[in-house]
């Protein structure tokens, strides 16, 4: 298993750092609940500033294709995650306040030395999931198809039949 990435929340943002990669979905467990598969990689950019009023700030950018699991056939649904996030850095014993006063595009956090940043990346990847996913309407396909196997055929066919008869 690789070495986490982390970094110094508060010196990267004054640094205005600037991070990118990508981690392999299979790496994220917390989102194997709601995937069909954990194939492919979310990729993320974390950027780091200091803003007019002179609070550090982190800007998070993730993007990926995840293959969810349909809530009415139980198949693979494609979802295109792309999401971006801005975050105040509070201080590590500050109160981060009330989250309903915090304005639409921002979230506090607390700032911190060893900020894993591939937690930071699955946190939003959580929040962004639909709640329910799904195919449109009618656009699921049978559990058949889903198998690959064929049908068998009905006994009430053999049935209706022999009532015929």
């Amino acid at each position: 298993m690789r070495d986490r990435v982390t970094v110094d929340s508060n010196a990267f943002a004054r640094d205005a750092g600037e991070l990118r990669g990508a981690r392999a979905v299979a790496d994220l467990t917390r989102l194997h609940d709601v995937l069909f598969d954990q194939s492919g990689e979310i990729a993320y950019r974390l950027t780091g500033a200091v803003n007019k009023d002179g609070v550090a700030t982190l800007r998070l950018e993730i993007a990926a294709e995840l293959s969810m699991i349909c809530q009415r056939c139980l198949g693979p649904v494609k979802f295109s995650l792309k999401a971006s996030r801005n975050f105040e850095l509070v201080p590590d014993m500050g109160e981060l306040g009330d989250p309903a006063a915090e304005p639409d595009e921002v979230e506090r956090i607390h700032a911190d030395a060893k900020l894993d940043v591939e937690a930071l990346v699955e946190d939003e990847a959580i929040l962004c999931l639909p709640m329910v996913a799904g195919h449109k309407p009618g656009a699921c396909l049978s559990p058949a198809v889903l198998d690959g196997k064929n049908e068998k055929p009905s006994p009430f066919i053999s049935l209706a039949t022999l009532k015929r008869q």
